[in-house]
């Protein structure tokens, strides 16, 4: 009998524990989209660098993270950015995705580098947009600093998504 109870106390235990570590994260859903590229543009690094940044952060946050390919436009996108981008909210939610985050990198003609970069981050389940918040693009000196640069805005976004 006192085996049974500690076999009873112990899947309960680790059931318990298992639940509450799943309960705190959530699944972030992350698209780069590169606007002001033209199709004779070579693909920047920049778009890679972000979703790397991006995914290494929120992971390290204890989130579970996915990525979209990369999707790049001619122009600036109007009106509403999920639909520009072609953005399903309900395959999403029923994938179980709860947060999106999308980082519109806008290049000046013929640029290499962003002009500026805005963030939006979309609650999938109540469909709301939490928070749009614009950055200017920034030169680097070298790959190691620009990658310290963008890990650190992404914590930014942390908070957001909890």
């Amino acid at each position: 009998m006192l085996k049974a109870n500690f076999k009873v106390l112990m899947f309960t235990l680790i059931f318990g524990v298992a639940v509450s570590f799943s309960g705190f994260a959530s699944m972030v859903a992350f698209y780069v989209v590169e606007a002001g590229v033209n199709e004779n543009m070579e693909i920047t690094r920049q778009g890679i660098i972000w979703e790397n940044a991006f995914l290494d952060v929120f992971f390290e946050a204890g989130h579970i993270v996915s990525n979209a390919p990369l999707l790049r436009l001619n122009s600036m996108p109007q009106g509403d950015l999920l639909r520009s981008v072609a953005y399903d909210v309900i395959d999403d939610r029923s994938g179980g995705i709860d947060f999106v985050i999308i980082a519109l990198l806008d290049y000046s003609a013929n640029s290499s580098s962003p002009r500026k970069v805005t963030f939006y981050v979309y609650n999938v389940v109540t469909r709301e947009k939490v928070l749009e918040r614009e950055v200017p693009g920034r030169t680097y000196r070298n790959a190691r600093e620009e990658f310290d640069d963008l890990k650190s805005m992404a914590r930014g976004l942390v908070p957001y998504v909890n």
